[in-house]
């Protein structure tokens, strides 16, 4: 007589639903892929500082477009003349933020997955204390 497993098998697919996750090794249906691997460029500085760029940029042009278009409009409003010019700037510049958002979105998108890359192979480096792989490049000429 045997033992149970500890774990037990879960379910035929062909049987009933089939668990959500990443199935464990000698799981009895096909696994989802792999997670891809950490490329090379991952461990470099210059990688990261990009990273960094392209997640900080955008949240700054952002941050200084709203202060922008609420000084405007505090000055507008204060402006003994009844000159609206500066209230129409300041719409302008809340257009401007409508437009370039999804732009600046596709900036730091990018930057928020290099970065969580970076930090992957950061990790990878300091559990293992190896070396990242050479990053090789392309010369002109070569």
């Amino acid at each position: 007589m045997t033992k149970p497993p500890v774990h037990p098998v879960p379910a035929d697919p062909s049987t009933g639903p089939v668990p959500l996750g990443y199935p464990y090794t000698g799981a009895p249906y096909p696994s989802y892929p792999p997670r891809p691997a950490i490329p090379p460029a991952a461990f470099t500085r210059g990688y990261r500082r990009t990273a960094l760029a392209l997640v900080w940029i955008p949240v700054a042009l952002m941050v200084a477009a709203g202060v922008l278009s609420v000084a405007l409009l505090a000055y507008a409003d204060s402006d003994p003349t009844s000159n609206s010019g500066a209230g129409y700037l300041a719409l302008f510049v809340w257009g401007v933020m409508l437009v370039g958002g999804p732009v600046l979105l596709g900036a730091f998108v990018p930057g928020c997955i290099m970065l969580s890359r970076s930090g992957q192979a950061r990790a990878v480096r300091r559990a293992a204390g190896c070396q990242p792989p050479p990053v090789t490049s392309v010369r002109p000429g070569s």
